[in-house]
């Protein structure tokens, strides 16, 4: 069985297309994540993969673009994914990127910040569950892979309400956000951007599964 770690229900619902899969979604909360993902090897699991969209690190980088993670990369450590693994991936999506991973317990919200980590790490792309899967993985000596696709560019804010929409269970609260745009309408342009780049990221992962499956 394959253990799957999402950060938003959406992403969930196209991961659990996929065959013989445990689906988690932590709400993009870390340590929810690592509890998650500690319960799916507890449940059964033989390899872990982290699934969804993520932020584009990488000057350049399009929203849309896929990356298959080489390896993951967080401010506790770095671990390799499966190199066997992500061969095969690379032969069912061709398309994608291969690279690093940064995983962060926090949401990486400026264009300046990105910047940043990237000249720090080098890395492709930042999620919230990858380094919590990794480091589940390595702690149950499973197999690791990372499949993610950029909601948002390099060069992109993330207005803060984002973060404050996304609920326990990985659905997004439409009230919370709603309010949180009321009192602070500036976030607007940003919040349009970021959603047609969530929608665009989505409709990219939801085409993997059919290779995937393969």
């Amino acid at each position: 069985m394959l253990g799957i770690v999402c950060g938003l229900e959406s992403e969930a619902v196209i991961a659990r297309r996929l065959n013989n899969v445990d689906v988690a979604c932590a709400g993009a909360r870390p340590q929810k994540a690592r509890w998650l993902a500690r319960e799916l090897v507890k449940k059964g699991a033989r390899q872990l993969m982290s699934f969804g969209i993520a932020g584009g690190l990488e000057p350049g980088l399009p929203i849309g673009s896929m990356i298959i993670g080489t390896h993951v990369t967080s401010q506790d450590g770095k671990w390799d994914c499966e190199s066997t693994w992500v061969n095969d991936l690379t032969r069912k999506l061709p398309e994608a990127h291969c690279g690093g991973v940064w995983g962060s317990e926090f949401l990486v919200p400026t264009a300046k910040e990105k910047r940043m980590l990237y000249e720090k790490s080098r890395c492709l792309i930042v999620d919230m569950e990858s380094q919590c899967a990794a480091q589940i993985a390595a702690e149950a000596k499973l197999p690791l892979a990372v499949i993610r696709v950029v909601c948002d560019n390099s060069d992109m804010d993330v207005p803060p309400l984002v973060m404050q929409a996304i609920a326990e269970d990985g659905s997004i609260h439409i009230g919370r956000a709603l309010l949180s745009l009321v009192r602070h309408p500036a976030q607007i342009p940003g919040l349009i951007h970021v959603g047609r780049g969530t929608g665009r990221a989505l409709k990219v992962l939801e085409g993997s599964v059919t290779a995937l499956a393969v």
